[in-house]
Parts: C-alpha cells; sequence; structure tokens
C-alpha cells in the first residue's frame, strides 16, 4: 500500500523498497529505497507546516553550514514532499567536536533575519512567549496535578520561577528549530551531515535549541557547543535547563489528551525525574 501511495504521489521515484519509518497521528514519513525521505502530512494543519517548510527551508539551507533537507518533489497543494535522504547517524555525544559544530550550526541558524522569517510565515515571539507557556504548562498542571501528589509544589516552583520572572523574557527573540534532540542532528564520518524535522521551527527564545545539548548530553559536549556559538546570555543556561525540564510534560499532554494510559505513566515519571531538588 505504501509504495502505491509513493508511486501515486510521486511516480519520478520509481519506489521499489517503501518503509514506513514514521506512521503517526501527523504524519506518515516513508523511506524509499534507503535514498529518499517523503513526508505525508495526515491532518490540515500539519499540512500547512509543511507548507511553511517548502517556503522556508530553500531560503534557510544556503546560510547554515551542515545539510538540511532540500524538497526535490513538492505534491500538489503541499500533499506530500520528497527529499534526498541525508547521510548520518544520531550524533554521538561523546564526541565534543561535534559539540562545537553543533554550536556553530545554531549560530548560523540564530543569525537567520528575523523579518524575512516573519514574511515567510514562522510563528513570532510577537504573539506572546510567556503566554504560550504560561496556558501550556499551569493549564496542564491544574488537570494533572492531583496525580504528582506531594510533587505538585516543585512543579508549582519550578513554573513560577521561569514565568513571574520577566527576566526570562527579555531575549532577543530568533529564529529556532524548537526541538533539537540526537534523533534531529545527523553525523557521519566525524562530521555534523544534517539536521533534520524542522516542523516546530518558530520565533523565539534561543535557548529551547540549547535544552538538550547542555541538559542531556556530556559536559564537554555541551560546553563545546556552546563555546563555538559564542553567547553572552547570562541567562541562557536556567532557560535551556527549563525548557529541558518541561519536555516531559508534552509527552503527558500526549497521554491525556489522546487517552493513551501508557503515555500518562512514562509522562509523569519524566516529569518527576527532572523536578527542582525537593523544597527544603
Amino acid at each position: 500500500m505504501s509504495r502505491q501511495l509513493v508511486d501515486e504521489l510521486f511516480p519520478q521515484l520509481r519506489a521499489q523498497a517503501v518503509l514506513a519509518i514514521e506512521d503517526g497521528w501527523d504524519s506518515l514519513v516513508l523511506d524509499v529505497d534507503g535514498e529518499w525521505i517523503v513526508r505525508i502530512p495526515r491532518r490540515e494543519p500539519v499540512r500547512e507546516i509543511l507548507e511553511l517548510e517548502v517556503r522556508l527551508l530553500p531560503e534557510l539551507a544556503p546560510a547554515l553550514p551542515v545539510p538540511i533537507p532540500r524538497f526535490e518533489h513538492v505534491a500538489e497543494g503541499v500533499r506530500a514532499i520528497a527529499y534526498r535522504k541525508l547521510e548520518g547517524e544520531p550524533v554521538d555525544v561523546s564526541r565534543p567536536s561535534l559539540g562545537a559544530q553543533l554550536g556553530s550550526f545554531l549560530s548560523a541558524l540564530h543569525a537567520f533575519p528575523v523579518k524575512r522569517a516573519h514574511e515567510l510565515g514562522v510563528t513570532g515571539h510577537d504573539r506572546g512567549w510567556r503566554g504560550r507557556y504560561d496556558a501550556f504548562a499551569r493549564g496542564l498542571l491544574e488537570r494533572v496535578g492531583g496525580m504528582l501528589g506531594d510533587d505538585r509544589p516543585r512543579a508549582e516552583e519550578m513554573l513560577a520561577d521561569y514565568l513571574d520572572d520577566p527576566a526570562n523574557f527579555s531575549f532577543e527573540p530568533r529564529l529556532i528549530h524548537a526541538d533539537l534532540g540526537p534523533e534531529h542532528n545527523l553525523a557521519h564520518a566525524g562530521e555534523l551531515s544534517g539536521v533534520i524535522d524542522w516542523s516546530d521551527t518558530v520565533i523565539g527564545d534561543p535557548a529551547l535549541d540549547f535544552a538538550w545539548a547542555l541538559n542531556r548530553t556530556p559536559r564537554a559536549f555541551g560546553e563545546a557547543a556552546l563555546g563555538a556559538y559564542g553567547s553572552n546570555d547570562p541567562s541562557l543556561r536556567d532557560r535551556a535547563l527549563f525548557f529541558h525540564r518541561l519536555a516531559p510534560w508534552y509527552h503527558l499532554h500526549y497521554g491525556i489528551y489522546f487517552d493513551k494510559p501508557e503515555y500518562v505513566e512514562s509522562g509523569l515519571a519524566g516529569v518527576r525525574s527532572r523536578l527542582p531538588r525537593p523544597l527544603r
């Protein structure tokens, strides 16, 4: 069935072997002959995001020191896209040199003109960065607070420390990837060889792009990334830590929204594991 779908959308690929590598609520993602990636949005909002990527990525690619997807084929109405598969495996965080390359990549990404990103349709910080996090996190806490039990005060303190401090919202908005993790950073032969999955890109706090690198990798990797980036932002580390701690909340939200108890259970465990140390 997947091969038939690819043949219908992109007959020019002459697909032989088609493997589904993601079959989720948002998209169907197919590996075609180990050479092409085909993404097919399942819902209209996801198609609109893909439409944004079709506008943004061709302008962004020349400004970056690392390859990103280049959509060579776009089905009419942006029903699907196809791009040549980027070479590489999830980045090896034991190599600080790759951290430095990631930092250089982020420096270039965050230098992309915000005005032009706005013109291309990227959602911006001017739509309320604090408001979106307040609504999401405090709204979710109100719903699941009872599940956290004695850990709820720590969750409330974590949110208050970030949301109620105006200094956390004085950053200079930048174009950010907003979902950087090992699965979206590819490396080959000791070089960063690709950054994929741009569906969450937004104009916002550059610290979000450091959440993983500074908190889920060996210290040498994160420090190399920050050093190559060259930031003089004194609170970037603290804000990146908040975004790292908040990540399991999205997992929990997914479980509640789609009534998946296993996600709720693992999400709660993740939330607890990343909360600040207990109040004294």
